[in-house]
């Protein structure tokens, strides 16, 4: 399938690398910080969707992208239960009330962010032929 990278593909992965730098940010508040940790992995998502011709579902549910790319015969390199807890910082954390948004983990989300990125990013440019160096620049 070496067809260079899709254009919409590429303008995701620049997002996504823009949320993941957001999460560095040390004196970021929990919920931002969820919540764009939750927007890199949906991007990434999304991103590899969109290199495989993989009409994209507007949604923020990180579980659903990844039982899309599944049956797409992908996998990210994610736990259920990390996943599971991002979902928590999607549209939740904008428009309503989380109970206990507190992270006790910032590294471990971090490195999940970066695992997913890597992974992503190795397919997209396996996929398209094109060599991506992480993050995209």
């Amino acid at each position: 399938m070496n067809s260079g990278i899709d254009p919409w593909t590429k303008i995701l992965l620049l997002k996504a690398a823009e949320d993941e730098a957001t999460i560095q940010i040390g004196e970021l508040p929990d919920g931002p910080f969820g919540f764009h940790a939750e927007q890199a992995v949906e991007k990434l998502m999304k991103a590899l969707l969109s290199q495989l011709s993989i009409g994209l579902d507007y949604t923020h549910n990180v579980e659903n992208l990844a039982r899309q790319l599944s049956d797409a015969g992908e996998n990210v390199p994610a736990k259920h239960a990390t996943l599971t807890a991002m979902n928590r910082f999607a549209v939740a954390y904008r428009y309503d009330a989380i109970p206990d948004p507190e992270i006790k983990d910032r590294s471990t989300v971090i490195d999940t962010v970066r695992q997913i990125r890597e992974h992503i990013v190795a397919r997209i440019s396996t996929l398209s032929g094109v060599p991506l160096p992480p993050p995209l620049q």
